[in-house]
């Protein structure tokens, strides 16, 4: 007499084996983990870059500042009142804010 074969037990069974829920969400679970780590590890050694990167350029970036304060202080004031400007006429032209009556009869 022969043995039966387990494994052509096994591929002459009519359903394929039942897909375990459980075992996919703990793979899923530790693949998600470590991507986390490896992205929270990434961002951390690039923020220490940067760190040493100003540390090693602030006695240059101070003296430029230095140097060149009031010429910026000018380009400042001016970018600072186009970008007034420029918000004031866009609320006015999309009627965002609410302007009173006197103010609406003077447009």
């Amino acid at each position: 007499m022969t043995k039966p074969d387990p494994l052509k037990a096994f591929f002459d069974a009519d359903e394929a084996p039942a897909v375990d829920p459980g075992f996919r969400m703990a793979v899923m679970e530790r693949v998600a983990r470590r991507r986390l780590q490896l992205g929270l590890a990434r961002a951390a050694v690039a923020g220490l870059v940067v760190f040493a990167a100003l540390l090693l350029l602030r006695p240059v970036m101070v003296g430029l500042l230095v140097l060149l304060s009031g010429a910026f202080l000018e380009a400042m004031l001016m970018l600072g009142a186009t970008a007034l400007a420029a918000f004031a006429a866009y609320c006015l032209a999309t009627d965002r804010v609410g302007l009173p009556r006197w103010a609406q009869r003077l447009l």
